[in-house]
């Protein structure tokens, strides 16, 4: 079936062009890629001359952002999906600030946006960041897709085809100078292969099977591994208990500068067993960095085997540590790999390109209205 795509923005009606009014809706306590991509969504649009406001709950990560960044955040519980306070809170928010779109991510979000819109101007949005995300769109006038992978399964699913649009997640680009210094601070040999793997520490991440990938490859040709990612899970922890006798692996810990970081080191990997996208091989990729990344989700969309990176078979500790072992001996490609790795994400995936792909979404979405 034939990949929908939102239209270029050219053909945008002047008085939608600037200047829309646009509640966006989450319910997050945590940190992660749908958040991530939240705040950057909101800073992009405001940058564009459009007014927002956050509604979740307002202990959280996101929230904080938010405020720090001078977004107006509305508190909203959202305790489960029926919470009907909040969703009179939000219906009121959504006619008070006469919002044109209300756009919500993740399935909880999509369901109270897909509320709020009824009986008001505004039309709802919704954003689907995961393969298995299915329910509670059917309101949304409009759906994003995060990657194909995303929106195949949102058609699987029974969502019509010309209601479901690709906007891969963009990503500021990484810092692409100060590597000694960094290496420095990190204690990395100058001549040493570091290689990276950035994630929430979960079993969906894979760290487990990297760190078991490690274990086969012969002594002395293993590189040097750094996670970044709060490993104090339950899982986190199973991790650095399997990964204790391999001294050539260090956990860097939750850090809110990995953009600044990248540069340092000589490729990334992402053993995912699930990912829509793959955020943090989009970061990778605009540092100029190979990627070695399982075959799942949307990572095939970021990484072109062969091409910027390699893809292995997902949970396949053995094709990860040959994949690990020919990036190590293979110093031409690997810099040819980073090379189209940045290009790919200068083609594509910056964030500029997601802004003009979501108000396209918007436009069509408006246009529709009644």
């Amino acid at each position: 079936m034939t990949a929908r795509t939102a239209p270029p923005l050219t053909s945008m009606p002047a008085d939608r062009a600037h200047g829309l009014r646009i509640v966006q809706v989450l319910h997050s306590h945590g940190y992660g890629g749908a958040e991530t991509h939240a705040l950057t969504l909101m800073q992009g649009l405001r940058s564009r001359g459009h007014r927002l406001v956050y509604a979740g709950p307002s202990d959280s990560w996101l929230a904080a952002e938010c405020a720090r960044h001078g977004i107006e955040v509305h508190p909203l519980r959202m305790a489960g999906l029926y919470d009907v306070v909040s969703h009179w809170q939000l219906h009121r928010l959504v006619r008070r600030f006469a919002a044109d779109i209300v756009h919500g991510h993740l399935v909880r979000g999509a369901h109270y946006a897909g509320l709020a819109a009824l009986g008001n101007a505004a039309v709802a949005v919704s954003t689907a960041h995961a393969t298995t995300a299915r329910k509670h769109m059917q309101r949304s006038r409009r759906i994003i897709a995060v990657s194909e992978a995303v929106r195949t399964s949102l058609i699987q699913a029974g969502y019509s085809d010309e209601r479901v649009e690709v906007v891969h997640n963009g990503t500021a680009s990484a810092a692409l100078h100060g590597r000694a210094e960094i290496r420095q601070e990190f204690g990395i040999p100058p001549d040493a292969l570091a290689v990276v793997c950035v994630g929430r520490f979960v079993p969906d991440k894979g760290q487990d099977v990297l760190v078991e990938a490690m274990r086969c490859l012969p002594p002395g040709r293993a590189p040097h591994l750094y996670f970044i990612g709060d490993a104090q899970t339950d899982f986190g922890q199973r991790v650095q208990a399997q990964a204790a006798a391999l001294p050539q692996i260090r956990f860097l810990g939750y850090r809110a500068d990995v953009l600044r970081l990248l540069c340092a080191f000589d490729a990334c990997v992402l053993p995912s067993r699930r990912e829509a996208l793959g955020l943090a091989a989009v970061e990778a990729s605009s540092a100029g960095l190979p990627v070695i990344a399982t075959r799942v989700g949307g990572l095939p969309e970021v990484v072109v085997d062969g091409h910027s990176g390699l893809l292995v078979p997902p949970g396949d500790a053995q094709a990860l540590a040959q994949a690990l072992l020919r990036l190590s001996e293979q110093a031409q490609p690997r810099r040819l790999w980073g090379e189209a790795a940045r290009q790919h994400y200068l083609a594509g995936f910056t964030v500029e390109h997601m802004i003009a792909r979501t108000e396209a979404v918007y436009r069509g979405a408006l246009e529709e209205r009644p």
